[in-house]
């Protein structure tokens, strides 16, 4: 297991899941939290919340291409990695320090989702600084 985690194989199966627990986390955002909070404007107008979706598909975005850098071997695909991955864990840690201490939105599965977010994004982290560590990208 040891070895696995510090393979190449490892880290990006690892930021893959912590991928996943980003879109869940946002997908739990986007359905619980008020648009007018979450810094959207009205939704009766749709170029606005079109322009309100660009960053995160510029975020979501710059994660794939950093994973499929990463995957071929490549040493900026997994700093981008790392950096999305590490921002993953930071903000999973806000939301459960700050926003949402228990019980979350959608008990328990915001739950799940909050601490998903957190530990996969902290062990992803662990994973691909090892793997920047030890040198083993190109």
């Amino acid at each position: 297991m040891n070895s696995w985690i510090k393979s190449l194989t490892g880290s990006m199966t690892l930021s893959s899941i912590a991928f996943l627990a980003g879109l869940a986390q946002l997908m739990l955002f986007v359905r619980f939290l008020p648009l007018e909070y979450a810094g959207f404007l009205p939704v009766d107008q749709p170029g606005q919340v079109a322009l309100g979706m660009l960053p995160l598909l510029a975020v979501y975005g710059g994660w794939l291409w950093a994973l499929l850098a990463a995957a071929r071997g490549s040493q900026w695909g997994l700093i981008g990695a790392l950096i999305y991955s590490l921002v993953m864990a930071l903000a999973g840690l806000g939301n459960v320090l700050v926003f949402c201490g228990g019980p979350c939105a959608a008990s328990p599965v915001g739950d799940i989702i909050q601490w998903a977010n957190l530990i996969s994004g902290m062990v992803c982290s662990a994973a691909i600084g090892l793997q920047l560590w030890q040198g083993h990208a190109s």
